[in-house]
């Protein structure tokens, strides 16, 4: 099992601490000029503040800044051409604003998974690179000067111990949690407070005005929450209609679930038993899952999850997520970080003693992972061939979607788990139903993100493949019986010629 993560300790810490938060308190344009030419600036998942404008506009100023981001929110300028003097690396996940500027090569990956992102700084390896600056969000002090991370801890608090100069953010709306999701004012060097403006009426009905007509009723019950992403939103405002529909869907969280997605929440509900632990990652068909409805049915479930899907916390509102057969952190749902969850599931959770926040390398590690019993990891897959190998991270070669996530740790954690199975969700085709997602071979280039050995449960909205302790030819069985119909007969003949003689 992984080390648990350390209690806080605040002895040292200045008692006018409301004095010190005065003297670092700076401007964004001051504050961003503590990044040097030829450091290195870490921008963590999901961030959405508005330190990465103000070290754009001292780009031209800058030679050699390295921006090390994961899975953004905002795009400062950093991805479009323009800025050479900041090279920009992607860690973990790509995301969609990341991908054009890393399908033109201007922006590197680094394949970090979410459980060993600092494995060279914790074995102190020569290796390790440097953390010269984080930019991070933060909530205001409490009554002691601890400001918590939000709700979007991920590796927030470890890169904050590691980094030589850490600026916050102070986020006028942010929400409090329990767990280790804290930093002390005396541990900031800058602090930029963030005011926070509502979108107006004109630019809430351009929602309406570009959204399908079928997503008004949704996008009507989110305004809450759009409100407090107004730092995302208005910056769209003067080319949202350029902007990609699908990706407005899920920025605004109105995406709905289609037939396909139905029938594999339907199956999914096969694999599940009382008094499991499990972890849903977030996206297309898993996001829609606790919405479908599989977890109605169950008694005692347990939470562990890097993140969140819409719906969760209320699942232990409603009784069904009790923990109480938890392993580790028994009667507590414990997450990484909120990202995935619906408003109302941030209303819920804030403040709230049952969730508990704790840094995603030690939530998504591998041992912690297989140390809980009858673990279940649900995530999502975009092709596997015949013999089990799946890839959450290319679809049709070599060409990135996305990156790993925590998918590889809880995918394999909960194979390693005493009663718990790896749970594959995948839609039967894609391209609108023109190609198998389920392929005789992988295409040249493909990564593979779970190898064939720890292939477990795969899940279409034709029925479940298990695959765990069989043949290659039995797992070609498995996968083809829950295919597409259409595209059977053409994998039973790829088969024939892969595995018979």
């Amino acid at each position: 099992m992984a080390k648990p993560p350390s209690q806080m300790h605040i002895t040292g810490y200045e008692e006018d601490w409301q004095e010190e938060y005065k003297r670092k308190l700076v401007s964004a344009e001051e504050a961003a000029k503590a990044v040097k030419s030829g450091d290195r600036v870490i921008v963590p998942i999901s961030y959405s503040g508005i330190m990465g404008a103000a070290i754009v506009a001292r780009s031209g100023e800058l030679q050699n800044v390295e921006i090390v981001s994961a899975g953004q929110l905002i795009d400062p300028g950093w991805f479009s051409p323009g800025h050479e003097s900041l090279r920009t690396t992607c860690e973990i996940y790509l995301g969609n604003l990341a991908r054009p500027s890393h399908d033109e090569k201007r922006t590197d990956f680094l394949p970090n998974t979410v459980g060993t992102l600092f494995k060279s700084y914790d074995d102190d390896r020569s290796e390790r690179k440097p953390i010269d600056v984080l930019i991070t969000e933060v909530s205001p002090p409490d009554e002691n000067g601890f400001c918590s991370f939000t709700g979007e801890l991920w590796h927030r608090k470890r890169y904050a111990k590691l980094a030589k100069t850490v600026i916050a953010e102070v986020m006028p709306i942010a929400f409090r949690t329990y767990g280790e999701n804290f930093v002390h004012v005396s541990e900031l060097d800058y602090i930029v407070e963030v005011p926070h403006e509502q979108l107006t009426d004109e630019e809430v009905q351009v929602l309406f005005d570009v959204m399908p007509s079928d997503t008004h009723d949704r996008l009507r019950s989110r305004v809450p929450i759009l409100q407090q992403m107004s730092r995302l939103i208005r910056p769209l405002l003067p080319i949202i209609s350029t902007v990609p529909t699908d990706f407005l869907l899920i920025l605004f969280g109105v995406d709905s679930p289609d037939e396909a997605t139905r029938g594999i929440a339907e199956n999914l509900k096969t694999i599940l038993k009382n008094g499991d632990t499990f972890q849903i990652g977030v996206g297309r068909p898993s996001y829609f899952m606790v919405e479908l409805g599989v977890f109605d049915s169950f008694e005692d479930l347990g939470i562990h999850s890097e993140m969140a899907a819409p719906g969760m916390a209320l699942l232990v509102k409603r009784g069904i997520a009790t923990g109480k057969y938890k392993t580790l952190h028994p009667g507590k749902a414990v997450f990484g970080a909120f990202t995935g969850f619906s408003f109302e599931d941030y209303l819920f959770a804030s403040n709230n003693p049952c969730f508990e926040l704790y840094s995603a390398d030690y939530v998504a590690n591998i041992r912690t992972v297989a140390a809980h019993d009858n673990m279940v990891a649900i995530n999502n897959g975009l092709q596997v061939d015949l013999t089990g190998q799946l890839t959450c991270e290319t679809q049709f070669g070599p060409r990135m979607i996305n990156g790993p996530g925590g998918q590889i740790e809880f995918h394999i954690g909960a194979f390693l788990s005493k009663g718990g199975r790896a749970v594959t969700l995948l839609r039967s085709t894609a391209l609108g139903g023109a190609v198998s997602t389920i392929v005789p071979q992988l295409e040249k280039g493909s990564l593979v993100t779970i190898p064939r050995h720890f292939a477990d449960y795969v899940v279409t909205e034709y029925g479940v493949a298990r695959l765990a302790g069989k043949s290659h030819r039995e797992r070609a069985e498995e996968l083809i019986a829950v295919a597409h119909p259409d595209h059977r007969a053409e994998l039973w003949k790829e088969a024939q010629k892969l595995f018979y003689p």
